[in-house]
């Protein structure tokens, strides 16, 4: 057998066996991605070795939490995409820093064209939803969303925060080479934005106390701060899990507007050991660097929302104990509001929500000239914080992918190492034609775990011409 051969067998079914109990997140693309890598680099688009490249659909869900699983295929109760966490397994490290990311995008049916060998425009429409959960306590919402049944005395004091968005965008790319040299290669490109924004909601604050059994079983509150805003200018305070989470996402309404855009910059080394292109060949259609380094600035950008609902200090220390089946039946926002006998007073006004804007650096070398073997290092860096008001923060990622492609077939497995919660998770990614499928957690997706990843696209690929 020969040595490719030998690689293909070990990527495919060797290395994700051996890696098969990881969990995390990670996922990396090829040089013929098209009009998907115009996303994670909108300078990807120039010399992007397709003449059309036209997007059917496509969707990519994450969701990540280091206490519960991720319901993932209950689309039924969030045709969205977003799917709530599922408290029935949970893990046994509950604390008072408990968190939740979940991003699902779906890219709606968009097209790339490269003008010349120079140039390239693209339009790209895309449905999004982000949500991240950071620093609650586990347990004591793991029991809110089982109705507190078979749960054990415990303590919560969490100090919390809860943001999420759901929006619509359309894009309109353009990218440009600025060098061709013999050995050096430079193209740049952008995507600016128009964004439709459905809903946005955040709660943040703090909740203390226990919860005992007993006959009547109550929760006793020592400390309660509450702030909760509402872009949908409705008095909706509900908070139990299970409805805040599917009620944040209902049917799609333009409830706000607003710009956005990202930005990229490709740079390839191209020896003479890997510069192919003769005179008949195309050096759109093959390629022909040693390394190619990339960097972009993605979901730059916020929408207004005129009309909202929001306190600053829904509740502030109120000492109370309420009974569970009051929670159970009245949700934990009007159960508080009975307890405490206090009426909230609703402001009503604009408010803005940042898009979750990150650095996407990537490096790419070819290890073998010649024989389609490249390896991957690519970082994601979140550029806003968790505490950070009216914004969602992304999961800082770092990837080793090595893979095999081809121009009808390539096969990639994405090794991550997710920094928030030092985990490692292994996958596996195929494109055959107009076809790709992955999952950046493959093991998860059979088994149990703290990440559930997937991602499909089904498109049509009208390539360059190899030779002119």
């Amino acid at each position: 057998m020969k040595i490719n051969q030998l690689l293909i067998t070990f990527l495919v079914f060797g290395l994700p066996l051996y890696l098969f109990s990881q969990n995390g997140h990670g996922f990396s693309f090829d040089n013929y991605n098209g009009i998907y890598g115009s996303v994670t680099n909108p300078a990807n688009t120039a010399q992007s070795k397709y003449r059309w490249h036209i997007n059917a659909i496509s969707y990519n869900q994450l969701g990540i939490s280091d206490f519960g699983t991720i319901d993932y295929f209950n689309i039924e109760g969030n045709p969205t995409g977003f799917n709530r966490l599922n408290f029935e397994e949970h893990n046994d490290n509950s604390s008072n820093s408990n968190f939740m990311v979940s991003d699902s995008d779906v890219m709606l049916p968009s097209v790339l064209f490269n003008i010349n060998e120079n140039h390239a425009v693209g339009l790209i429409l895309r449905s999004r939803s982000f949500s991240d959960y950071s620093n609650y306590n586990g347990q004591f919402l793991a029991n809110l969303n089982n109705d507190f049944e078979n749960t054990e005395d415990g303590e919560f004091n969490s100090t919390f925060n809860n943001t999420t968005q759901q929006w619509k965008e359309i894009g309109l790319n353009y990218a440009l080479v600025l060098l061709n040299s013999n050995y050096h290669f430079i193209k740049i490109g952008g995507t600016a934005k128009y964004l439709m924004g459905n809903k946005a909601v955040e709660a943040r604050g703090t909740l203390a106390g226990n919860y005992t059994q007993g006959t009547s079983g109550e929760v006793n509150f020592t400390s309660v701060d509450l702030t909760y805003l509402n872009t949908t200018g409705e008095n909706n305070l509900q908070t139990d899990p299970q409805k805040f989470y599917t009620n944040a996402f209902g049917n799609f309404e333009n409830n706000g507007c607003g710009f956005g855009g990202d930005l990229g910059l490709v740079y390839e080394w191209r020896p003479r050991e890997t510069n192919r292109v003769s005179v008949r060949n195309n050096a759109g259609a093959v390629n022909t660097y040693k390394l190619k380094i990339s960097a972009s600035i993605l979901d730059i950008g916020s929408i207004k929302y005129k009309s909202s609902i929001e306190k600053d200090s829904l509740f502030t220390n109120t000492p109370t104990s309420i009974e569970k089946n009051e929670i159970i039946d009245n949700g934990l926002v009007e159960a508080l509001k009975e307890g405490s006998g206090i009426t909230p007073d609703l402001q009503q006004g604009e408010v803005t929500f940042a898009l979750p804007r990150a650095l996407n650096i990537g490096v790419d070398y070819i290890l073998f000239n010649d024989k389609n073997y490249y390896i991957n290092l690519n970082y994601i860096k979140s550029l806003t914080k968790q505490e950070d008001l009216f914004t969602n923060s992304r999961l800082d990622l770092i990837t080793l992918t090595p893979r095999y492609e081809t121009q009808k077939f390539s096969v990639y497995l994405p090794i991550t190492y997710e920094q928030n919660s030092s985990d490692v998770s292994a996958g596996i990614g195929v494109r055959f034609g107009p076809i790709t499928i992955g999952s950046a957690a493959l093991s998860n997706l059979i088994m149990d775990g703290d990440m559930k990843h997937l991602y499909f696209g089904l498109n049509l690929p009208l390539f360059q011409e190899v030779f002119r």
